[in-house]
């Protein structure tokens, strides 16, 4: 089982064992035991490179050698005079490190700047109480609220303020999840919401924990490319 799938499970098990009326004390331990979910830090919702962006790079005492660089399906860019870097998966802050150690090699105190100036697709999956769940392609900065609304929308019965987001986290692969409330957002009132990552999973619960079952075997099952088996006591309600 991938370990952004094992994090759906993982949710599961923490939802039953949290709201559950009157949960069995091994079902306690044992969600406690499974909870290996990383603290959120600012550097977890920062943009990372990908396949298909594009990158403006400037050179602040070089501008001939100022250009516009797609990085292709294998991470790569093609840079002046230094040919290939592998920039996916870097912020752009990391990107500007990494161009100015390579181009030390040949030019006097470098000075780049790396910004993004377009994006590529990248999917992300939308499951649960929405109206058209499934992996959807993104392109661009995507708020939470915009992603569940290119699912169609909260179905009546979605808890629109217990959103899940479990996230991967880049180079040491450690999982984040996060639950946020995104009603005062939709009201525009502000509220809690950020941008989704490429590789996001967007899980909107029902107010019935038994419809999380249905989920699974309705949504994950039948969309993600996975053979996933996962099953739960039915009758327990939030």
């Amino acid at each position: 089982m991938s370990a952004w799938l094992r994090a759906l499970s993982l949710f599961i098990v923490l939802a039953v064992a949290g709201c559950a009326s009157d949960p069995a004390p091994s079902s306690r331990n044992a969600a406690r035991e499974e909870a290996t979910f990383a603290p959120w830090t600012s550097e977890d919702y920062r943009y990372r490179i990908g396949p298909g962006d594009e990158l403006s790079v400037r050179f602040m005492v070089n501008p001939d050698l100022n250009a516009t660089v797609v990085v292709g399906p294998d991470g790569r860019g093609i840079f002046p005079l230094i040919s290939a870097q592998d920039v996916a998966g870097l912020t752009a802050e990391e990107a500007n490190a990494l161009l100015s150690r390579a181009y030390a090699a040949v030019l006097r105190a470098p000075q780049v700047e790396t910004l993004v100036a377009g994006y590529g697709a990248s999917q992300i999956y939308i499951g649960g109480e929405v109206r058209d769940p499934g992996v959807k392609t993104i392109k661009g900065r995507l708020t939470v609220a915009q992603a569940v609304m290119s699912a169609g929308g909260f179905q009546d019965t979605a808890r629109t303020g217990h959103v899940v987001v479990i996230r991967q986290r880049p180079g040491d692969s450690r999982l984040l999840m996060r639950t946020i409330d995104v009603r005062d957002n939709l009201n525009g009132k502000g509220g809690d919401d950020f941008a989704v990552l490429p590789g996001d999973l967007i899980f909107v619960p029902r107010s019935a924990i038994t419809e999380v079952n249905r989920f699974v075997r309705q949504y994950v099952t039948g969309v993600l490319p996975f053979n996933f088996n996962y099953s739960i006591n039915r009758g327990t309600r939030y």
